[in-house]
Formats: C-alpha cells, structure tokens, sequence
C-alpha cells in the first residue's frame, strides 16, 4: 500500500483538473492505498461553490471523496486569502494553519511517507 497526499489548487474556473483530481483520490482508495486530498490555493473556494450547486459535475466527485472519508483540510491561509474558509468550514473541512500560516505541511506529509500529487 502507498500513501499519496493530492493537493488541489485550481479554481472554480478549472473544473477538469478538480475533477481529476478527486477522481484521482478515489481510485487510487479503491485499490488499497492510502489517500489523503488537501484543497489549497484557489481551491478552498470549491466547497462553498459545491454547496451552494448541489448540481455541479464535481459534486458527484467530491461527496464520494468526502464519504469515503478521504479529506484532510484545506490550508487556512489560502481560504482566508481566497474567501473560501465559510464554505470550507460549512462543508466539514478543517483549516489547517490559520489565517496566516500555510497548512498542512508538505514536508511533513513527505517525512510520514506520502507522495505529493499536485492537481491545477
């Protein structure tokens, strides 16, 4: 079993590689490994838009990832820089770092042994 961390970082602009990446996460979750999905940058934004358009096409992908427990948070200071800390806090997702630090920490995630896939 491999442990992979995606971090999303496109905006509600760029539905295809947010969808990729979530779709990325629950395959890679299927076959056994272990998955870890961080929105960052502009990305924090995609859970207030989810919720407020339960119709969009990424939905489909981000309520799997979500039920399969597969979300680790989203950085802090991007959804305070992005106004997306509402919508991620309203959909479950814990803000990692604060309003002024950058969560989580990719050096760590990498000294625990997970991969990075960055996915924008």
């Amino acid at each position: 079993m491999s442990r992979f961390a995606i971090m999303l970082n496109g905006s509600t602009d760029e539905v295809g590689p947010t969808a990729n990446g979530l779709e990325y996460a629950i395959d890679l979750d299927k076959h056994g490994n272990e998955v870890v999905v961080y929105f960052d940058g502009a990305s924090t934004q995609w859970p207030g838009l989810l919720g407020e358009k339960p119709e969009h096409p990424v939905n489909k992908y981000f309520t799997e990832v979500q039920e399969r427990g597969l979300i680790g948070g989203a950085c802090g200071y991007c959804a305070h820089a992005f106004d997306g800390a509402e919508g991620c806090e309203a959909a479950g997702i814990e803000l990692l770092g604060g309003a002024e630090d950058h969560g989580p920490d990719v050096g760590e995630l990498v000294a625990d042994g997970f991969d990075l896939i960055t996915v924008g």
